[in-house]
């Protein structure tokens, strides 16, 4: 049975190493394995580890959302986000980072958890949220699917090895609908 509760400090591990996994499985033929590997490599999750209790209060402080998904008492997915954090988004809010155990993609997971922080973000009076996806990165289709629209594409930038960016734009009552 599916739960979701508030992220706490220490999920940070189990967080971080979904996050890791997330980013080796979804990028793996979008970006070099030498920047995945300085990236998301064991020297990063530990610092993100290290640096969580102090990622989570800002993210309280904000009022933002820090959610992690359980199968029965295992983490298996997180989401976060909030205040808008991109200049290209126009939306009321951001949904920052969502990321599964690999394990449970192509499953109705992802869906509900991305239902879920869209229900959040509506009890906080948004109509609207975006969110940044690498063009090629195969979870574009399924936020397409959720009701996303593509309002910009452009490079990256150098931080991420010019890889083409989208950003989608949701409408919070189409995604509910899904």
């Amino acid at each position: 049975m599916f739960k979701i509760r508030n992220a706490y400090i220490a999920d940070a591990s189990v967080i971080y190493d979904i996050w890791s996994k997330g980013w080796q499985y979804a990028y793996k033929n979008i970006l070099s394995q030498g920047f995945l590997e300085k990236r998301v490599g064991s020297d990063a999750v530990r610092e993100k580890i290290e640096k969580f209790p102090e990622k989570l209060n800002k993210e309280k402080t904000k009022g933002n959302i820090f959610l992690v998904l359980l199968d029965d008492d295992k983490i298996i997915g997180f989401v976060s986000g909030g205040a808008p954090n991109s200049s290209e988004c126009a939306a009321d809010g951001e949904l920052d980072m969502l990321y599964l155990d690999t394990n449970y993609i192509g499953k109705g997971v992802g869906k509900f958890l991305f239902q879920h922080f869209a229900k959040e973000m509506k009890q906080r009076g948004k109509k609207t949220f975006g969110l940044m996806c690498f063009s090629d990165n195969k979870s574009i289709g399924f936020y397409k699917k959720m009701g996303g629209r593509v309002t910009v594409e452009r490079p990256s930038g150098e931080k991420f090895e010019y890889t083409m960016a989208s950003f989608l734009e949701f409408d919070i009552d189409d995604v509910l609908k899904k």
